[in-house]
């Protein structure tokens, strides 16, 4: 009798979760500067006062709470990767920070004033739950806001790594069925989301960044240690399709380099909505 037991293959969420929890530090490191300045734009236009309790969603090393409650509000910081929620209160240790899951969040309805969300829908499962425990802890007239990287077209990193790998490798890859990476970048779908969920007045901007490396490798560096479903794209390559994406994202490169580094835009969408005060 064959006892050999088959290894079940991880699923789409857990493959996020082991990732960010090897990569908080590299994350930090890489593209903390950039995702730093993202969370000062999703802060800008909301009042916030000592009576503001924000909630920061896929709270990652912990930029938007430590801003937050440098503003005064009462924040609450969560993440499913112990590391990155460790990185956080090392941080910021006077705010609070804790491991949970966005799509089943341990607070009662309508606890926070404020919902954050920088760029964890794109490391979700399934975003529409995400969503709809947004809107449940919010309290009526509450604002909830969330970023996700702007399309390929429009990113040059994205850009650079995407075409690498549709000419020298595939796409067409045995990874774990997951979201579209660029759903939320559409501000339709957008729109459409939030307002199955239950949300009203949607507003989505375009915030136009910058990200500065000092020399071509730093990319490839950034690619292989401070993303997940990325890398995971480049990893599940064969080794002679790897080297070919890696000197092809080098030889593109070039053409952004500048007197002081690299320089490549990094645009951001910036979504917010409202809990209705009748719900």
């Amino acid at each position: 009798m064959d006892n050999f037991k088959k290894t079940p293959i991880p699923s789409f969420k857990e493959l996020e979760q082991t990732g960010w929890e090897q990569k908080a530090a590299d994350y930090h490191a890489l593209i903390g500067g950039i995702t730093r300045s993202a969370a000062a734009s999703m802060l800008a236009g909301d009042t916030i006062t000592p009576t503001t309790r924000l909630l920061d969603v896929a709270c990652g090393p912990g930029y938007i709470a430590g801003m937050a409650h440098s503003y005064g509000a009462n924040v609450t910081g969560l993440d499913f990767a112990p590391a990155m929620v460790k990185l956080a209160q090392q941080q910021y240790p006077d705010c609070e920070f804790m491991c949970g899951d966005a799509e089943e969040l341990p607070f009662t309805a309508e606890s926070f004033d404020i919902v954050t969300c920088a760029f964890g829908l794109l490391h979700l499962a399934e975003p529409e739950r995400a969503l709809r425990e947004a809107l449940r802890i919010l309290k009526p007239g509450g604002r909830y806001l969330f970023t996700v990287w702007d399309t390929p077209e429009k990113h040059d990193f994205f850009r650079i790594v995407l075409d690498a790998i549709q000419t020298h490798g595939t796409l067409d890859l045995p990874l774990p069925p997951a979201p579209p990476f660029f759903r939320f970048s559409d501000p339709v779908e957008c729109r459409s989301a939030l307002g199955d969920a239950g949300f009203v007045d949607m507003e989505v901007k375009e915030i136009l960044l910058y990200q500065h490396a000092q020399d071509a490798t730093e990319l490839l560096t950034m690619l292989e240690k401070s993303s997940v479903r990325a890398a995971m794209l480049l990893e599940a390559q064969s080794a002679g399709a790897q080297i070919k994406i890696k000197q092809a994202i080098l030889h593109e490169a070039a053409h952004f380099k500048q007197a002081t580094g690299y320089q490549l835009a990094w645009p951001v969408i910036m979504i917010s909505a409202v809990k209705p005060d009748k719900y």
